[in-house]
C-alpha cells in the first residue's frame, strides 16, 4: 500500500468565526518517499524523494447535504447529522461532491499561481497550514469552475465560496496534489484522491479508492470529542499564505500565554518597519490576519511577532 505522511494538527482558534462557530487550524506534511506507487508520487516513492521543487495541494471541502433537483443541486445543511453523513456517503462509490469548495487551479490548464503552493521542506517533504474557515471562505482563493466528472450520476459540479450562511460545517476535505504544469501527481494507490474525514472529531486520512483503508503513517495531533478540537500551544509561531504574496495573503501566528504588548509588523531587509497588522493584547492561542498587501510594493520582507518588546518568531515573505 503507498503511503503518504501528513502530519495534522486540526485546532479551536481564538478568533470567531461567523455565528461563533469555532474556527479550526489544519497543517498537512507529505513525505514522497512513504510513497508506494510509481505512477502517483510526484516522481519519488518507494523511498525515494520527489525533486519537484513545487508541488502544489488541490483540496476541496465538502459541508453541506446536497439535494439533486434535476438540473443542479440545491443546498439543504440545516441538519448537521444528514451534513457528516452526506460527506461521507460521497467518497462510496468515488463521487465529486466532496468538492463543494475547491482551492486549487488545475483543470486543462494548471496554474503555477501560487493557490495551494505547499512549503518545500526538503528530501521530498512538502506542507501546507491554513485555518479552514478562512481557506475555503476566500473569494480569491476559490476556484469556481465547473467541472464534469464521469464518475458521478450527476457530474455538473460547482465549486463555490463557502459561505457561514449555508449552516455547513467542514465535515471532509479531498486531496490530490500536482507539481506546478501537473505533469506529475500524487494520489493514492490506484490513482483515486485521498480524503480527510470527520475533520473537527476523530479526523482520518483515507484512499478514494479503498475508504477502508487508512494510512498508519499518519500523525494526528487532535482531541477526538465532538466538541472543537485544541490546537497545540507549545511554541510561538507566525506563517504567512500565500508566499509569494500576490493580491492577499493570510498571516497566522500563536502566542503560548497572555500577553499585554503583542506586535505583528512587516520590516524590509534593512529592518525598518514598514506596516503594523496588530498592536494589543492576546490571550494564548492562535490568530489570523487579512491582509491585502496596501501600502507595500514588491520585494522580500519579514512578517515578524513581537511581544513585550522580544521578536518571537519570523517568517520571510516575497511580495509580488
Amino acid at each position: 500500500m503507498k503511503r503518504f505522511v501528513f502530519i495534522i494538527l486540526v485546532a479551536y482558534a481564538t478568533t470567531v468565526f461567523a455565528q461563533n462557530k469555532a474556527n479550526h487550524y489544519l497543517k498537512i506534511t507529505l513525505d514522497t518517499k512513504l510513497m508506494n506507487s510509481l505512477d502517483y508520487s510526484l516522481g519519488g516513492g518507494v523511498g525515494f524523494p520527489s525533486t519537484c521543487q513545487k508541488v502544489y495541494a488541490h483540496l476541496g471541502l465538502c459541508t453541506c447535504d446536497l439535494d439533486w433537483n434535476g438540473n443542479s443541486f440545491d443546498r439543504d445543511c440545516a441538519t448537521q447529522d444528514s451534513n457528516l453523513y452526506f460527506c461521507l456517503a460521497q467518497i462510496l462509490p468515488y463521487r465529486s461532491n466532496v468538492w463543494q469548495h475547491v482551492v486549487g487551479n488545475w483543470g486543462e490548464n494548471p496554474q503555477d499561481d501560487g493557490v495551494g503552493l505547499m512549503t518545500n521542506l526538503g528530501d521530498g517533504v512538502y506542507s501546507i497550514e491554513f485555518i479552514i474557515e478562512d481557506y475555503f471562505t476566500n473569494a480569491a482563493l476559490v476556484n469556481t469552475t465547473s467541472f464534469i466528472d464521469p464518475n458521478d450520476p450527476q457530474p455538473v459540479v460547482q465549486s463555490t465560496v463557502w459561505s457561514s450562511s449555508d449552516g455547513g460545517a467542514p465535515h471532509t476535505i479531498g486531496m490530490v496534489f500536482r507539481n506546478e504544469d501537473a505533469t506529475l501527481t500524487g494520489r493514492d494507490d490506484l490513482g483515486k484522491d485521498l480524503f480527510i474525514i470527520d475533520l473537527t472529531t476523530n479526523p482520518m486520512v483515507i484512499q478514494g479508492s479503498d475508504p477502508g483503508t487508512s494510512f498508519p503513517a499518519i500523525t494526528f495531533v487532535t482531541n477526538t470529542t465532538s466538541t472543537p478540537v485544541i490546537i497545540d500551544n507549545s511554541v510561538h509561531y507566525i506563517n504567512v499564505f500565500p508566499n509569494p504574496v500576490k493580491n492577499e495573503a493570510q498571516i497566522i501566528y500563536t502566542v503560548t500565554e497572555k500577553m499585554n504588548e503583542v506586535q505583528v509588523s512587516l520590516f524590509d531587509l534593512t529592518g525598518k518597519e514598514i506596516i503594523k497588522l496588530y498592536n494589543g493584547q492576546k490571550a494564548a492561542g492562535s490568530y489570523s490576519i487579512n491582509w491585502n498587501k496596501q501600502d507595500v510594493s514588491s520585494g522580500i520582507y519579514f512578517a515578524i511577532l513581537n511581544a513585550n518588546g522580544k521578536v518571537l518568531e519570523r517568517k520571510r515573505i516575497v511580495v509580488e
